[in-house]
């Protein structure tokens, strides 16, 4: 990863000292002709400084488009093997009786749910509920239905849906009502 970074970096000093060195070129063509006629020699080397200049930009857009994805599925990869387990930790908190919740054991697991939920959202990381809210194919993923008054209404979720950086990280798990 370092070389293909360090490659990156030596490209971009490439282009930036082409770029360089065709702006002093058209600079000092200019101030030898201030008066005359442009050339097509120097109409040629415009087209040729603004077509690099375009170029760099692109290479720079795609560079950095590129680093943000590399970004988001090296932590994608990651917060997928994380997730499940904090599913499995709300879970046994959710269904824990009321008289075993006044341990030290459990107000330290309920703690630790909440820097994990806390820590994951400092990642950009967002939980949401899907209950009560309409099938959206882009965020939901139906896994049954079950009678009721409101189609493709969900009334119960399996797993949380979550998003990284405003992208879809992994699909709710729900049941939805069908008429």
């Amino acid at each position: 990863m370092a070389k293909h970074k360090d490659k990156e970096i030596l490209e971009e000093q490439e282009i930036e000292e082409q770029l360089e060195e065709e702006l002093e070129e058209i600079q000092d063509s200019e101030e030898v002709e201030e008066k005359e006629e442009v050339s097509e020699e120097d109409e040629a080397c415009m087209d040729r400084l603004v077509k690099l200049q375009a170029d760099f930009e692109n290479f720079k857009a795609r560079t950095q488009r590129e680093k943000s994805d590399m970004i988001f599925f090296l932590k994608q990869d990651i917060l997928l093997k994380v997730l499940p387990r904090l599913d499995d930790l709300q879970r046994m908190l959710q269904n824990t009786p009321e008289n075993e919740r006044k341990g030290a054991l459990y107000e330290g697991l309920v703690t630790l749910e909440k820097k994990l939920v806390s820590d994951l959202e400092k990642m950009w990381v967002k939980s949401f509920k899907s209950c009560g809210w309409e099938v959206n194919p882009d965020k939901h993923e139906v896994m049954t239905t079950v009678p009721g008054k409101k189609e493709w209404i969900i009334c119960d979720e399996f797993e949380k849906w979550y998003e990284l950086d405003w992208r879809v990280l992994r699909h709710a798990k729900v049941v939805v009502w069908a008429g």
